[in-house]
Formats: structure tokens, sequence, C-alpha cells
């Protein structure tokens, strides 16, 4: 009963790093700032000066 409680586990976290994984190289959201974010001051886009 151990041994296919920890199986499960093990392939949920498997399933759960490599989804992750693949979102973090496949994603199709445009991340404009190197932390991931658009409006915060780590962002590389050009901002506007009024």
């Amino acid at each position: 009963m151990q041994e296919i409680l920890v199986a499960i586990i093990g392939i949920v976290v498997g399933a759960i790093i490599i989804y992750k994984i693949y979102g973090f190289f496949f994603s199709k959201n445009p991340k404009t700032g190197s932390c991931g974010c658009s409006n915060c001051h780590c962002s590389s886009a050009k901002k506007h000066v009024k």
C-alpha cells in the first residue's frame, strides 16, 4: 500500500515539474520584462515620457 502511494505522489510531482518546464519554454503569453510582468521597474519596454 505504501509503495502505491509513493508511486502516485512521484507521478504527480513529475507531471507538475514537466508542466512547469513546458509552460516556461512554450508560453504563448508575451512577457515584456525579465521578471515576467509588464508594468514594473524591471520591464525592458520603453516608457513614454510626458
